[in-house]
């Protein structure tokens, strides 16, 4: 067990032993051979789901680390030094709940230890996601398409699917690489390099968004985000997530709890920020269109011309 200066114990665990398969060998030996940590986020109390992500993982053989999360139950958001709870108030009219910062803190520390750890690709999952048996290939498939990317964000549901700009396939696996368009929710699972963990830092120091919302603000992060479809990192619900079980009255409220002038400009406020947040989603989705149709076109004639082809 190693302490981390800021954020507590961390565990490791080697998995370098265990295969079941071909293809898994192939990808353990990728992922052994290169810069890579895997990132658990997890809190004092989750046991048992430290467990079972455990156990998983060293089944996919994925070394790991687990890393504190924060419980957003212990914190007073109003008066916590890394929140901003005037620039959140104009633009959504209420304060992000204790989960929501809980889990935005949590995953700064993840960011934080991912680029002191000075590893070239880091996966970020929270305790209770479910991986697949071709994660390790999908990583592996990604490791060597690292050019391409700063973030993966992996979204398993359908609609996200549905969402997303298909770009090509990835070689190890039967998944695609895409894009996803939108800000589609969900921080369960992500893989970042290093330049990325220090963007999402210095966007943090003061945070207003919970961690999905902005992962999914593009134009705002300035990092290549792609994503994977379908996903080999899925959401488990029926587990509740750590923000529901913190306050999940609050998470779904939507009443605006501004008062005196503030909730009066508010209308306009928001108003601004929606148009805002439109116009300069629809322009990421045109300035990544023709890259995406290149790197599409360049690998479907890297497989024609290969000699099995």
């Amino acid at each position: 067990m190693r302490r981390h200066p800021d954020t507590g114990p961390i565990l490791a665990f080697s998995c370098d032993h265990i295969a079941q398969d071909d293809i898994r060998i192939d990808a353990m030996a990728i992922l052994n051979k290169s810069a890579f940590l895997c990132i658990v986020i997890t809190l004092d109390d989750a046991q048992a789901r430290r467990d079972a992500i455990s156990a998983r993982l060293r089944v996919l053989g994925i070394p790991f680390e687990f890393v504190p999360g924060v419980d957003g139950r212990k914190l007073d958001t109003l008066i916590h030094p890394g929140y901003d709870s005037f620039r959140r108030g104009i633009y959504f009219g209420r304060d992000l709940s204790k989960g929501e910062l809980g889990c935005a803190l949590a995953h700064r520390n993840a960011c934080r230890h991912a680029l002191e750890s000075g590893h070239d690709a880091i996966l970020i999952l929270e305790d209770d996601a479910l991986l697949a048996d071709d994660l390790p290939a999908v990583i592996a498939d990604l490791l060597a398409l690292r050019d391409k990317w700063d973030l993966v964000r992996f979204l398993g549901r359908k609609k996200n699917y549905r969402a997303s700009r298909l770009i090509t396939p990835l070689a190890g696996s039967q998944a695609m690489l895409a894009r996803p368009l939108g800000t589609p929710g969900g921080a369960y699972g992500y893989l970042l390099n290093p330049r990325a963990a220090k963007r999402l830092l210095e966007l943090t120091q003061k945070i207003w968004l919970p961690v999905d919302t902005l992962h999914g603000m593009t134009w705002h992060t300035g990092l290549a985000t792609l994503s994977v479809v379908p996903s080999p990192i899925l959401p488990n619900d029926d587990t509740p997530s750590c923000i529901d079980g913190q306050d999940a009255h609050r998470r779904w409220d939507k009443s605006v709890t501004l008062s005196g002038g503030w909730r009066l400009v508010y209308p306009l406020t928001r108003a601004s920020h929606k148009l805002r947040f439109a116009l300069l989603g629809r322009c990421m989705r045109l300035r990544t269109l023709l890259p995406d149709l290149l790197l599409r076109l360049r690998n479907h004639r890297d497989t024609d011309t290969r000699p099995d082809h």
